[in-house]
């Protein structure tokens, strides 16, 4: 056998391993999950696609160089594909934000230089890798797999969520939140559609494609999207149209002629009759439940679906954008930086809503998001991509499709397909997924348009180009180079995130010693600020346990403390400089600062205060830090302040129960019972079920000597809680007072029925009680709770208001 055919054989082999290198990527994208909830599903799936892209890449790179040719089709869109991706490199590069925070993110997130490097690399190998009529029907025989394997499970996890939901919830998606799988759904949906007017099928073929979209619209009704049962309802109405344009005899008066109207013709076959049916069906169910919204949730509701998206609203959208535009105008604030500027301008009306402690890190939609973080440059790029790619898609389906009929249905259907997922990404926010097959269909129709009429494609072989060659091929190689470098780079920072994922999960169980392990394992991969402040958190509780110790030697005890302060202060510190502008960094600092004030600590006020203050600048309209604020005046002795402080924290939320709780204690404290209680019914307004708030509110009123309201109060608190075991002593008090003994008696029994030790406390009350007498000091219902006596508490009592 002649040398030449085998190397033929393995340059082939290279170009269809790069092929399915591509496919594979986007199949592991969809389907890949861990089933842990510690790693996010979507974070995953980012670093996957992003691996994904490296391997395309590199074989794409190898098989050109074994080819000793490069082809690429007319250029103009795919450098068009490129224009965000740019505008987020100099977005990153002058905004003034590290590049690593704006290239990373937390965990590449898709409002990021890295993320959309990757969408625009997947998206440019898409148009080309993809250039034989094979490479399209392997790309849309895998897409159609693809999309009816992921109909069937996830109609399957509905059904098995309904017997069985402690093994799987009904509303599990594997491509991300049911949200993203209404997106995919969807596109499934139009691809059928498209696929049904433009392409013969077999038999089979189109049974099963049938039964996915069915599947998929069942999906999408329990999903119930408004906008993709618009995008549906839009695409549905145009291949409609198109096919009743397309139908009918091709001479304008057919119908007219005498041998039609005689009878005499014979009729034409009803070609494609499926073309005019199936487009009109999937119309009327997309209208059916646009009209009908609350269908489509009850339906959600009846199959325990029950999903919340919760984004900001346009208008808040844009506000942001106007205060961000005012000072960062031409790059805006930075890539991954809009909840950042959400938290500087947000209204503060919304702390009337139940989203008040929400902090969104997107706007209404992904590229609504990306005009604030990217600035003008942003606008501008997102404005003329999807321009160009509009204006030159039409053209071309238009004025010069191709004349192969199965290279102009891919066309037609990766043009519709690109533009239904960039409207996703305008009106809504879909995951990585979704946003990288945005481009990835973008880059197909790409690929397309070297077929169309007086069009041509551009290569270069090296050999009779030496000195373009020699450049394309020194290039290619160092693009080589790099993509191992970032794979590398990739893998420490998959690591570190995994890690990290792990030391939150950790934190948030009480496992102080596994989450700062995992922290710093992830510091050791790739040190972000997220990793410093759970170890900042960490060394907070760590001191809070030292504090609450009552078998640590002093000498050890003051040690630890010293130790795990220094640590905290020092991760602290690094947080804020790795990322400053994330006022949570600033109160993790703050936290830890305030653990030493109450020990009179030479300077913890001053710098707890400062970093309080940082933190406030960041996010001027969160109530939760005055109230902080106030906690740490209390603390250094100065009610004055902390009572400021507590009415700065209401001002900022009104119904805000724990700050006037706390105004109503320091007030009672200033011997002040009237405007105590006003402030304590407040609080019980808003949370009428509270026991600690009823409690105080009781009291008060018996303070005032109102013993009838705070019976009923101090009743209500016992209601609430049967084991609050101060509540009922003070309520026995109350009734003792009014002569009551019954009920008195009542209560200290179940009090001496909560534990052997209670019902050696309260033995003498209740013999006195039993004798008709008042055993209660004549001074107790006139102090403030702070000082009055409690009652015998067990494990299980609520615990009494704070001190």
């Amino acid at each position: 056998m002649p040398p030449y055919q085998p190397t033929a054989s393995r340059r082939r082999s290279l170009e269809t391993i790069s092929v399915w290198a591509l496919l594979v990527t986007l199949i592991v994208g969809v389907f890949f999950f861990i089933p842990s909830s510690a790693i996010p599903l979507s974070t995953t799936k980012t670093f996957l696609l992003a691996a994904g892209a490296l391997i395309t890449l590199a074989l794409y790179i190898l098989a050109r160089l074994a080819r000793g040719n490069i082809i690429l089709p007319p250029f103009m869109l795919v450098g068009a594909l490129w224009l965000p991706a740019i505008a987020y490199a100099l977005s990153a590069s002058f905004s003034g934000v590290a590049f690593g925070t704006t290239f990373w993110g937390t965990a590449l997130e898709p409002d990021t230089f890295g993320f959309m490097l990757v969408a625009a690399v997947l998206g440019t190998l898409a148009a080309f890798i993809l250039r034989r009529s094979e490479h399209y029907r392997s790309f849309l025989r895998t897409s159609a797999f693809v999309f009816g394997v992921a109909a069937l499970l996830e109609v399957l996890v509905v059904i098995i969520g309904q017997f069985a939901p402690n093994t799987i919830s009904p509303a599990f998606s594997l491509v991300g939140s049911f949200n993203d799988l209404a997106f995919l759904m969807g596109l499934g949906v139009v691809g059928v559609l498209i696929t049904f007017r433009f392409l013969q099928l077999p038999r089979r073929a189109y049974q099963l494609l049938a039964a996915s979209g069915i599947a998929a619209l069942f999906l999408l009704a329990i999903a119930n999207s408004s906008l993709v049962w618009t995008l549906l309802a839009l695409v549905s109405l145009g291949l409609f149209v198109e096919a009743v344009m397309q139908r009918g005899p091709k001479s304008a008066d057919g119908d007219l002629d005498e041998a039609a109207m005689l009878g005499d013709a014979t009729p034409e076959a009803d070609e494609g009759s499926h073309s005019l049916v199936l487009p009109l069906l999937v119309l009327a169910v997309s209208l059916f439940f646009l009209i009908g919204g609350t269908l489509g949730g009850a339906l959600a509701n009846a199959l325990h679906v029950n999903v919340l998206n919760v984004r900001p609203s346009w208008q808040s959208t844009f506000s942001v954008a106007h205060q961000s535009y005012a000072t960062t105008p031409i790059f805006g604030s930075g890539p991954g930086t809009f909840g950042v500027e959400w938290l500087k301008y947000r209204d503060a009306s919304l702390n009337s809503t139940v989203f008040w402690n929400i902090d969104f890190s997107s706007g209404i939609g992904f590229i609504p998001t990306s005009l604030v973080t990217t600035g003008l440059a942003g606008a501008l790029a997102w404005v003329a991509f999807l321009l160009l790619f509009i204006v030159c898609g039409l053209r071309m389906l238009i004025l010069r499709a191709p004349e192969d009929a199965f290279v102009r249905y891919v066309a037609i259907l990766s043009f519709v397909s690109a533009l239904y997922l960039f409207a996703t990404a305008v009106f809504d926010l879909p995951n990585a997924v979704i946003l990288v097959l945005a481009f990835v269909f973008a880059g197909l129709f790409v690929s397309t348009t070297r077929f169309a009429a007086r069009s041509q494609q551009w290569g270069v072989i090296f050999s009779r180009s030496p000195r373009l060659g020699f450049v394309i091929v020194f290039s290619l190689t160092i693009l080589l180079l790099a993509s191992v470098v970032a794979a590398y780079t990739l893998v420490g920072r998959a690591i570190a995130t995994a890690e990290l994922a792990s030391a939150g999960a950790a934190f948030s169980a009480g496992n102080l010693d596994q989450a700062d392990q995992a922290a710093q394992n992830s510091v050791a991969f790739a040190p972000t600020a997220a990793a410093y402040q759970i170890e900042a958190g960490v060394a907070t509780g760590r001191l809070s346990q030292i504090v609450a110790s009552s078998t640590m030697p002093t000498s050890a005890a003051q040690q630890a403390f010293q130790t795990a302060l220094s640590t905290g202060i020092n991760a602290a510190l690094t947080a804020t400089r790795l990322m400053p502008s994330d006022y949570q960094n600033w109160l993790a600092l703050g936290n830890l600062y305030a653990q030493a004030v109450p020990l009179g600590v030479k300077g913890a006020y001053d710098s707890a205060k400062s970093a309080y203050d940082s933190a406030q600048k960041l996010n001027p309209t969160n109530p939760q830090i005055p109230y902080v604020l106030a906690q740490l005046d209390i603390a250094n002795k100065d009610n004055k302040s902390a009572e400021a402080d507590l009415k700065a924290a209401i001002a900022l939320k009104q119904d805000y129960t724990a700050a006037i709780f706390l105004l109503s204690q320091l007030e009672v404290q200033d011997g002040n019972v009237k405007d105590a209680l006003t402030s304590a019914l407040a609080a019980a307004y808003f949370t009428p079920n509270d026991p600690n708030i009823l409690f105080q509110v009781g009291i008060l009123y018996a303070a005032q000597n109102d013993l009838a309201n705070a019976v009923s109060a101090l009743s209500a608190a016992v209601t609430a809680n049967p084991q609050f075991a101060n509540a009922r002593y003070f309520l026995a008090a109350v009734y003792a007072k009014q002569k009551n003994f019954p009920d008195a008696i009542t209560q200290v029994q179940a009090i001496s029925d909560m534990s052997a030790d209670n019902a050696k406390a309260v033995a003498a009350q209740l013999a006195e009680l039993q004798a008709g007498k008042n055993p209660f000091p004549a001074n107790l219902l006139s102090v403030t709770p702070a000082s009055a006596s409690p009652a015998p508490t067990t494990p299980a009592a609520a615990p009494a208001p704070a001190q």
